[in-house]
């Protein structure tokens, strides 16, 4: 491939990643009358993981969203006020380490580093009850690692595009030259952060890959068939490698890696779906 022709593709491929189709702006922005989330920074182990906090039903069950690589916590202010969700406790989205308000450029590319951290701000925000956890993109194998590894903390969860197997998360071409000078001089700061967690992926998730078997919280993949970011297979293969008793795919037709935002009702269903998510009677 000619530098040229390098160079226009890793724009499109890095405006693909950047760019997902959700608003963004400040909280009065977003939420242009009350109710309105509280932005709250809670230090875990001498960092500072912010969290936007949506109050709800105090018998409902809390809501823990994870955002995708690159993000922050706006990924999911619809759902922190989504009329769907109405039947949940309070609803939390964090800003990931190295993302948003969470020190910026501090990525933690371990990713049972960093669901440990993760769950360990759960932990703060709801010491008394078994949440649900969404997870989006990278949020996917955050979410069946903290399911693996915290399962006290946790009824349920939901991963939408997950990127979860290992075979199918090789460094792509655009993700090395984002490594190179030319990339680092091109890419801006978050998409450099983001290709920091992209490059070891693969290797990361063949450790989650060995642990699928010991799964005991119920999950729901959603894949969309066209997902030119995580390829659709990653739904044959999760099926294969996790509990048939505690995992459910929703392979989703004409739906790429935007499903969560182009279709925001198939994951409430989902969230809802899950047994200890139902709304109190």
């Amino acid at each position: 491939m000619r530098p040229a022709v390098s160079i226009v593709a890793l724009t499109l491929a890095l405006a693909a990643c950047i760019g997902p189709p959700y608003p963004r702006g400040d909280i009065e922005r977003l939420y242009p009358q009350p109710p309105r989330p509280e932005l709250r920074s809670i230090d875990i182990d001498g960092r500072p993981l912010r969290v936007a906090v949506m109050p709800g039903r105090a018998d409902g069950t809390p809501l823990f969203f994870i955002h995708g690589s690159p993000g922050d916590w706006t990924a999911w202010a619809r759902y922190l006020d989504s009329t769907a969700l109405a039947g949940s406790g309070t609803r939390y989205a964090f800003d990931r380490p190295g993302f948003g308000g969470s020190m910026p450029g501090a990525v933690i590319t371990d990713l049972q580093q960093q669901a440990d951290h993760i769950a360990a701000a759960m932990r703060v925000l709801e010491p008394q009850r078994p949440t649900v956890l969404v997870g989006h993109s990278l949020g996917g194998p955050l979410v069946a690692w903290i399911a693996l590894r915290h399962a006290e903390q946790v009824c349920g969860g939901v991963m939408v595009a997950g990127s979860l197997a290992p075979a199918l998360e090789a460094p792509r071409w655009y993700n090395r030259l984002a490594a190179s000078w030319l990339g680092r001089w091109l890419a801006p700061d978050e998409m450099q952060w983001s290709n920091d967690e992209m490059l070891p992926l693969q290797s990361e998730l063949m450790r989650l890959d060995a642990a699928w078997p010991s799964l005991h919280r119920p999950l729901i993949a959603i894949q969309g068939e066209r997902d030119e970011l995580v390829d659709p297979r990653t739904a044959d293969y999760v099926e294969q490698r996790a509990p048939a008793a505690w995992l459910r795919v929703e392979r989703v037709a004409d739906q790429g890696h935007f499903v969560l935002w182009q279709q925001p009702q198939r994951v409430t269903d989902a969230i809802n779906a899950l047994p200890c998510a139902a709304a109190p009677g």
